[in-house]
């Protein structure tokens, strides 16, 4: 079944591959047609202009070359047709009017004048075709029959049969306009249908963005509902935990100032929680923690070293109000996780961060802590105090590259560092 069905497709793929060879073959065998054409008709025409010329005229050889090699160039010049479709017919159309040549390279520009062309300047195209066309069969009208194009030849006797007359010269004309006028109208036709098609694709590919747009709009409201209904209320209940372990913990310092953190730190998630429904719920752009900025940077890292005694900080900020809030947040949260892998993964040793932020050097943050004793034996940092997923090191990475930034994180000699610089984003003013 399987050799049946590839032995059928073979003839169809072939096929396909012929019409494509085809179609992009035509225009070429085309255009090499209408140059050979124009060539050929237009030494004709020259050469039986000068069967009636006078051999004594001293311009006779030099007109006629000049004849000849202008309808040869107008001929090579048609492969521009498409290009420069109105200026060869005009050009064509004013030779021939001119110079003992025929309208043959008008004719051929023609088609792709109305194709492209608006209507009023069509019609200038058609005039100007007409005249040339007109000019060259009335010299061939008023020339001998020996010196004519069109003549009626009798086949047996190879004499003049009949004297063509005038109407057959208009016959001839209007046949031959006609030809070139249905050509381009055919061609305009095939024009607008490309443009209808392209404008079709163009609205189906817009429609699917936009349904695309709201599809991932209602899973943002979903999630944004998700995150409220669950995360917020988590949250909000530990943030009174938090308040009634305060208040009950008076006599103990050292609880109530942990329990006044943990209620600060809920709070503050409480506010980036809604934030972020928020924001799932418009469909705006993420932006910055809400009202933040980069100097308030040092009253974050300073909360962070004060939960962990061996944490030290070093923070410089210069024009942190000017900071876009994409860079405050990629900052925070970069700091945020970076010190929390420290804790989870070393608990009990030594934290050190560095900020520099500065308009004209962008932001560099180094979170620096040591290794436990069996991660410098094992050369891995194993046996962490809380199992990881990678997920906090992937995350820090992609907030440094959503700002165009740079991180790298891992092991140099006997502590574990993570290095970012984040390029400075002027906030919009």
């Amino acid at each position: 079944m399987f050799a049946r069905a590839t032995g059928r497709s073979e003839p169809r793929r072939a096929a396909g591959q012929g019409r494509a060879a085809v179609l992009r073959w035509a225009p070429v065998a085309g255009t090499v047609v209408a140059v050979a054409v124009s060539a050929g008709s237009s030494l004709m025409a020259v050469g039986f202009a000068s069967r009636a010329a006078d051999p004594q005229s001293v311009l006779h050889p030099a007109l006629y070359a000049v004849s000849a090699l202008v309808g040869l160039v107008l001929a090579g010049l048609l492969v521009l047709r498409q290009r420069y479709p109105l200026a060869l017919c005009l050009g064509a159309s004013a030779c021939s009017v001119l110079l003992p040549l025929d309208a043959s390279a008008a004719l051929l520009a023609l088609p792709w004048v109305l194709a492209t062309r608006t209507v009023r300047t069509c019609l200038v195209a058609v005039g100007a075709t007409a005249a040339g066309t007109g000019a060259s069969l009335a010299r061939d009208a008023l020339r001998g029959h020996e010196a004519r194009v069109l003549l009626t030849i009798d086949s047996e006797t190879h004499v003049l049969a009949s004297e063509p007359t005038a109407a057959a010269f208009v016959v001839v004309g209007l046949a031959l306009l006609a030809l070139s006028v249905g050509a381009g109208v055919v061609r305009r036709a095939q024009e607008a249908a490309v443009r209808a098609r392209d404008a079709q694709e163009a609205q189906a590919a817009a429609t699917a963005v936009l349904r695309d747009q709201v599809r991932r709009q209602e899973e943002r409201r979903l999630i944004a509902r998700e995150v409220h209904d669950t995360v917020a209320h988590h949250v909000a209940e530990i943030s009174l935990q938090a308040s009634a372990l305060e208040v009950t913990s008076a006599d103990d310092p050292d609880a109530a100032r942990a329990a006044r953190e943990m209620r600060a730190s809920a709070q503050q998630a409480i506010r980036e929680l809604r934030s972020l429904v928020t924001t799932l719920r418009s469909g705006d752009t993420l932006t910055g923690f809400p009202g933040a900025t980069l100097d308030d940077l040092s009253s974050l890292v300073d909360r962070m070293s004060r939960d962990e005694p061996r944490t030290t900080s070093t923070v410089f900020v210069a024009g942190g109000a000017d900071a876009a809030p994409t860079l405050v947040r990629a900052t925070f949260r970069v700091v945020q996780e970076a010190v929390t892998n420290a804790r989870k993964h070393a608990r009990g040793q030594p934290v050190d961060i560095r900020v520099d932020a500065f308009p004209d050097r962008g932001v560099d943050v180094v979170v620096r802590n040591g290794l436990p004793d069996h991660a410098l034996r094992d050369g891995a940092a194993r046996g962490a105090a809380v199992p990881g997923t990678g997920s906090g090191i992937l995350g820090m990475h992609e907030r440094a590259d959503s700002v165009g930034g740079t991180l790298s994180a891992g092991r140099e000699d006997a502590a574990f560092v993570v290095r970012a610089h984040l390029p400075w984003v002027a906030r919009e003013s």
